[in-house]
């Protein structure tokens, strides 16, 4: 008689800095929040944005909802507690989500990409198969640069440009440039101050979300955690939002949204209304007000109850 599969190694309900070891030797940093993954348990896969590392899913943690639900985030690679990978594609990104998964005997799961997330959930829907991505959602998402850049702020404009034909080296600086000292400083306050004076250039709405003490806490500790390493790891990740190696409409989906506010300054609503008609089986829902931190932060328990059927 064949013994019966050994139990799934899990997380407990709240653990924000845990790792494993993939297959060729390299750790990847997640974190797991809310009820434990089970067959009864819905999960979603949360990929942060840029800069940003797996503490940002704590947002959606933080929801207080009626139905139960599981959240994994994910660190890319040089980014938190993940090791860096030369050489990484995006198309290398689902062999690592899935390998988590596996090992945790998570079989199902809904996937959502806010703002940088925005290709690693898209190159996810395309190379898993359908029998396991349940649905896609994606916020204030960035896309490709050949969508148009219209409405893009010129800061974000020049450096999405710069991020194409400049070395990695020079990338790390004008990141390490932007940080400061702040990075390597043990004291948490003063990342805090460096963050809200970057901030301070953003649209009004961006950043009175920041008002808000437990939202910021959460935003602040992700951005600081993205340069725990250092700044090698977000330089290339950069670098690979201008060619994501695939094509949109290679992508075929079932459920998938795109989440996107008008007046984002980041990423371009005109990009993202197109890219919704380029991936098959999207849907597209547009916002006329919000901007590219509002809409995750008023909209964010709409996206999970959409996901969850509330």
């Amino acid at each position: 008689m064949t013994s019966s599969p050994p139990p799934p190694r899990q997380p407990s309900p709240a653990s924000d800095s845990l790792t494993f070891t993939l297959p060729d030797g390299r750790v990847l940093g997640y974190a797991s929040y809310g009820a434990a993954p089970s067959p009864t348990v819905p999960t979603i896969l949360y990929f942060h944005g840029f800069p940003g590392s797996r503490l940002e899913a704590a947002i959606i943690a933080n929801l207080s909802l009626p139905t139960p639900f599981h959240v994994l985030a994910f660190d890319r690679p040089g980014m938190g507690l993940s090791t860096f990978q030369p050489n990484r594609r995006i198309l290398d990104w689902p062999a690592d989500v899935l390998a988590l998964v596996d090992h945790l005997h998570i079989e199902k799961f809904h996937l959502v990409g806010d703002s940088g997330g925005s290709p690693y959930a898209w190159v996810c829907a395309k190379e898993i198969p359908r029998t396991r991505v349940l649905s896609t959602s994606v916020v204030s998402g960035i896309y490709p640069m050949s969508l148009g850049t219209q409405g893009m702020a010129f800061g974000a404009k020049t450096l999405l440009y710069a991020g194409l034909w400049l070395p990695q080296a020079v990338l790390m600086k004008v990141l390490d440039w932007e940080f400061g000292n702040a990075i390597k400083n043990s004291d948490k306050e003063e990342f805090e101050k460096v963050f809200m004076k970057i901030m301070s250039s953003r649209p009004e709405s961006d950043r009175k979300c920041l008002d808000d003490l437990p939202f910021r806490e959460v935003v602040i500790a992700s951005t600081r955690e993205a340069f725990k390493q250092g700044s090698r790891g977000l330089a290339w990740d950069f670098q690979l939002y201008g060619n994501w190696g695939f094509e949109l409409d290679d992508i075929s989906c079932e459920n998938a949204t795109i989440w996107h506010g008008k007046q984002d300054t980041n990423t371009p609503f005109s990009a993202a209304e197109k890219a919704s008609k380029l991936i098959k089986g999207c849907d597209f829902k547009g916002f006329e007000e919000e901007t590219h931190l509002s809409l995750p932060y008023h909209k964010l328990e709409d996206v999970v109850k959409s996901i969850l059927r509330l």
